[in-house]
């Protein structure tokens, strides 16, 4: 087991944990020497940190190991409900900003018209730039089986379990990582991990994610995750996904302990990348001050 433990968002069906768990310790260390921390930059080992990995139950059977092998979807394929939900959330976030990405008068038309048209202008966002319109939709297919199909629920916690042990310290989840963290430090509660690491996080966006998550949240508030005594968030205001980038108001912790909410500056073109948030300053003193801290300290 590790020190750290990491857990990646959606899309990542064609890597594979060794590749990810590179870029993840070079950026990593990254941070904590940003974070004035070299010290825990130069003595982090690579047996340090793992990534915890799931994308691989999302690749098609027999897919080559290459992007342009998602399977053909097209806008008609977003499915009613959250799908099509989280693309109007996320499109009239990024209306809110760039005014230019805004429909015209009758552009966008009704039923597959105007999901077609969100889809095409969000792509268009900073935070999808560059991204195919299929691998979007793959994208979201990948985030509504988390949260609709409890059998894909369960192999992706159990993926998470599988890397977590007595010498796990941290946590740290990116984008839909951040929930499957959530989720599981809620439910299995271990004692030895100090701090919860949120990166691009989309736990705060109300009835598509916020309201989905187990356990339920009761009066508008969800569960502190087990038994953490820290919790930073890292989020980018620009960042579409991270829509609701303050958790404080909505996870009420045991007294002391409250959300960290800390807002950092990524590439515009890319402010969801994970590796920008994990080389951040404001990730590496996080993770610095829980690696000098004692296994029970809080």
């Amino acid at each position: 087991m590790a020190t750290i433990v990491g857990i990646h968002g959606i899309g990542q069906q064609y890597s594979d944990a060794y590749q990810l768990g590179s870029a993840w310790f070079d950026a990593l260390r990254g941070g904590l020497a940003a974070a004035d921390m070299d010290g825990f930059a130069q003595g982090l080992d690579v047996g340090d940190l793992q990534v915890a990995f799931f994308g691989d139950l999302f690749r098609s059977t027999g897919a080559m190991a290459a992007a342009t092998d998602e399977p053909p979807y097209c806008p008609d394929d977003i499915r009613p409900g959250l799908e099509r939900d989280l693309l109007a959330t996320f499109y009239q976030a990024a209306v809110e900003q760039d005014a230019d990405l805004a429909p015209t008068k009758d552009s966008m038309g009704a039923g597959a018209v105007a999901t077609a048209f969100m889809l095409r202008r969000l792509l268009k966002s900073s935070t999808f730039t560059g991204l195919a319109e299929r691998a979007f939709i793959g994208k979201l297919r990948q985030v509504s089986d988390y949260l609709t199909n409890q059998s894909v629920r369960t192999a992706v916690l159990r993926r998470l379990g599988q890397r977590i042990g007595d010498d796990t310290r941290v946590v740290i989840g990116h984008s839909l990582g951040s929930v499957v963290a959530y989720e599981h430090l809620c439910q299995f509660r271990p004692a030895s991990v100090r701090l919860l690491l949120t990166l691009g996080s989309p736990l705060g966006i109300p009835n598509l994610i916020f309201d989905r998550l187990t356990p339920a949240p009761v009066d508008g508030r969800g569960s502190w995750p087990g038994t953490v005594p820290t919790w930073v968030n890292v989020a980018d205001p620009n960042d579409i996904v991270a829509l609701r980038p303050n958790l404080a108001d909505l996870f009420i912790g045991p007294s002391p302990n409250r959300v960290d909410d800390r807002k950092v500056a990524n590439p515009p073109k890319s402010p969801h990348g994970v590796t920008t948030y994990l080389n951040a300053r404001e990730t590496g003193s996080a993770l610095g001050h829980a690696l000098a801290q004692g296994p029970t300290e809080a």
